[in-house]
């Protein structure tokens, strides 16, 4: 009896041959399972894989990163058009863009070490210290440390609003009143330290949880377009990744806008740098760039596009706010 021979494809192993498609079980005629498009010579991947494919998604597919980014950039607004048409195999995945840039932000402000505000307690009374390295303004040279403190109450106001408030909680549940006492007589430094801590870490949530508020009032805004809710969150993840994407240039960027606000606020002016006020830049960007993008997508004149800008982020502006203080509230609330 003579032996039989089996032709095997090159790259293929006999024992998937034998055994089809480990996903689907399908017969296998090549590399690639004709059903579901699995390959058949599949290998532990190594680490330069993983990168090479993650960049893959990005840069080598006919520089969807480039293309991505040139809309993005130069045309408010026609990321998401080319989108809605139907056109996306050339661009970036929005889900995909908005979190790449989150990531790279958040990173950024880790490795970049931002300067941020600090909420003090100091003698029952609630305020802000903001701490930033500037040059010594008597011209010798050297950095110094320049710190401006702003106080939103009086003494005693915070006190007797902590007591309200451990009032009515110990009606509700006797354990929240009793972590908002601890809270409230910890030491003023021990309470910034908390808020500081819960501010840093709830920051990156609040924004992700804000986005799908975006696109819900955007939905309210826009009711009579008919638009469905999934298109307006679109818009949002295109309009919030560009404004990342400006973040991560004031980051990189010398100077500090938060500290330039409250240089003004506190009317210090002799304390700004060029480059805080280089800062500026960005920001009028993201102000300009919103009205623009939206009459892209929705259409409607000028002024009423500036008017919806400037409604939807001052909305967005104070939920996140609200949202942010709801947290710590929260954390006070459980632990104390």
């Amino acid at each position: 009896m003579k032996p039989s021979l089996k032709l095997v494809p090159h790259g293929v192993s006999d024992v998937h041959e034998a055994d089809g498609c480990p996903s689907c079980r399908a017969p296998v005629q090549g590399a690639y399972c004709v059903r579901c498009g699995e390959a058949i010579n599949a290998h532990s991947p190594t680490a330069g894989e993983f990168i090479h494919e993650f960049v893959g998604h990005y840069v080598a597919l006919e520089g969807k990163l480039w293309q991505t980014l040139r809309l993005l950039l130069l045309r408010p607004g026609q990321l998401t058009a080319e989108y809605l048409r139907g056109r996306r195999v050339p661009t970036i995945n929005p889900l995909r863009l908005y979190l790449t840039l989150s990531l790279i932000m958040f990173a950024l402000i880790k490795l970049f070490g931002i300067d941020l505000p600090r909420l003090t307690f100091d003698n029952h009374a609630f305020g802000m210290s903001y701490a930033h390295t500037i040059p010594d303004p008597a011209g010798s040279g050297m950095s110094v440390v320049a710190t401006i403190d702003i106080r939103w109450t009086e003494k005693g106001d915070e006190f007797q609003l902590a007591r309200e408030v451990i009032g009515r909680l110990e009606s509700v549940n006797p354990a929240w009143a009793k972590n908002v006492e601890r809270f409230s007589s910890a030491p003023p430094e021990e309470k910034a330290d908390i808020l500081n801590h819960g501010f840093v870490a709830n920051l990156p949530y609040m924004l992700i949880g804000a986005l799908p508020l975006f696109a819900l009032y955007l939905k309210l805004m826009y009711w009579r377009s008919g638009r469905h809710y999934g298109e307006h969150l679109v818009f949002a993840m295109h309009v919030t990744a560009f404004a990342f994407l400006l973040a991560i240039v004031m980051i990189v960027l010398p100077g500090n806008f938060g500290w330039l606000v409250a240089t003004i606020c506190e009317g210090k002016f002799s304390l700004i740098s060029p480059w805080d006020c280089l800062q500026l830049l960005p920001v009028l960007c993201v102000l300009a760039y919103l009205p623009a993008a939206m009459r892209r997508v929705y259409g409607g004149s000028r002024p009423a596009s500036w008017g919806r800008s400037v409604v939807l982020m001052t909305v967005h502006l104070l939920v996140i706010a609200s949202l942010i203080v709801g947290a710590e509230g929260i954390a006070i609330l459980r632990h104390g």
